[in-house]
């Protein structure tokens, strides 16, 4: 069912699955071109939870899915800011689940507890940008231009820049803690364009600090070595070049997020 919620800056669509009792998880994709590869398996998961009992909800964020709010314009504040305005809109018991970058939206919002699959931290998101940045490959003076330009000295990226130098460019000055936050010298409202996206300066300089708390079960996939309540024996979705449900993933992720909520409510 398509539903909406309001948060402080408008009006976004989620999509609801399961009863309307009961517990109910909140499912924060990952942002750009990985929500466009994930969407469809998670949809699976949560109708998958649905049929066992469990509600679900999938928000768009401001600036994503089908969000009418330009996706330039988004900020990781706001992102949070609409999640927690989503979730306050559920009965309890509320949980929270993401994959991915979506674990950077999800911890400020009143849930009892957090589940996410691989989770990514601003930092590797930068990472993940850059080099889809480099494998675009597009020629110097073929990418976005700004939006605006900057009112001081600092000419942080180059108006006409090509994507691979626009996103090198920005990621050097992010390590460089003697340069200020963009809005704080005239860059609000600046954007760059990765891969068919224009991502606005104020949420790079925002993904350069931002950690995605503690949830409380991590997932992991094979491939990914890093410390994990669980490891399944997958390929990542994120890496395909097309969206697939993978009938078998989708299982084992509803099976462990149903067993997870059951579990955290008989605690």
């Amino acid at each position: 069912m398509i539903d909406r919620y309001d948060w402080p800056g408008g009006t976004e669509a989620m999509l609801r699955f399961g009863p309307a009792s009961g517990p109910v998880v909140v499912l924060a994709l990952p942002p750009f071109e990985e929500a466009n590869r994930t969407r469809t398996l998670m949809v699976s998961v949560l109708r998958r939870l649905a049929d066992v009992g469990i509600g679900g909800v999938l928000p768009d964020l401001p600036g994503q899915g089908e969000s009418l709010a330009a996706t330039e314009d988004a900020t990781l504040a706001d992102w949070r800011t609409a999640f927690a305005a989503c979730v306050a809109t559920l009965p309890q018991p509320r949980f929270a689940a993401s994959i991915r970058a979506g674990a950077l939206v999800d911890g400020e919002a009143d849930v009892q507890a957090r589940w996410s699959l691989s989770p990514q931290t601003g930092a590797e998101l930068l990472r993940e940008l850059n080099r889809t940045a480099r494998s675009a490959g597009t020629p110097e003076g073929a990418g976005a231009s700004r939006e605006a330009q900057p009112t001081s000295g600092h000419n942080r990226i180059p108006a006409q820049a090509g994507i691979q130098g626009q996103a090198e460019q920005r990621l050097a000055e992010q390590r460089n803690p003697g340069l200020l936050p963009a809005q704080e010298h005239g860059d609000a409202g600046a954007a760059i364009e990765i891969a068919g996206n224009r991502i606005g300066l104020r949420l790079l300089d925002a993904l350069a600090g931002a950690d995605i708390g503690t949830p409380d079960r991590i997932v992991r996939l094979e491939s990914d070595a890093r410390a994990a309540h669980r490891r399944l024996p997958y390929p990542p979705p994120w890496r395909r070049a097309e969206p697939e449900a993978n009938p078998a993933l989708a299982q084992a992720l509803a099976a462990d997020i149903a067993d997870w909520v059951r579990t955290w409510r008989a605690a």
